[in-house]
């Protein structure tokens, strides 16, 4: 079976983790609009401007997050598995491809299986804190 490799491991690793700020900066400007001539917060958003996040708003901020990994993991999951079947059927009952293929479906399997309970974390948490 061929390892995946550690420069691999970590560009994937590195890719996830620049790609993690993006559904943060996404987010709509909490404070108000913010006047383009300098005068700074919208007349009504005087007093959002120096809040703290309170923890219902944190939680939602991260159990999104978790939302959005728990779907990449689930469909790279899904991909794997589909290659996962294409070196079954290309395999033509030579051993090292066919372990290879069974190992290839046994993390396949695993992927789906941490999505499901990344899935349902995400559901008690938000049950627990009556986010829904």
């Amino acid at each position: 079976m061929k390892d995946i490799g550690v420069k691999t491991v970590l560009f994937v690793l590195a890719g996830i983790v620049i790609a993690m700020p993006f559904g943060a900066l996404a987010q709509t400007n909490p404070i108000g609009t913010i006047d383009p001539l300098g005068a700074g917060v919208g007349e009504g958003d005087a007093a959002l401007a120096g809040s703290i996040i309170d923890a219902n708003a944190l939680i939602t901020t991260i159990t999104t997050l978790i939302n959005w990994f728990a779907w990449f993991i689930a469909l790279a999951s899904v991909v794997m598995g589909l290659y996962a079947g294409f070196l079954f059927i290309t395999a033509r009952g030579e051993p090292a491809q066919l372990k290879t293929a069974r190992g290839t479906l046994v993390w396949a399997v695993i992927g789906i299986a941490v999505a499901v309970i990344s899935f349902s974390i995400i559901i008690l948490t938000k049950t627990i804190f009556d986010l829904l």
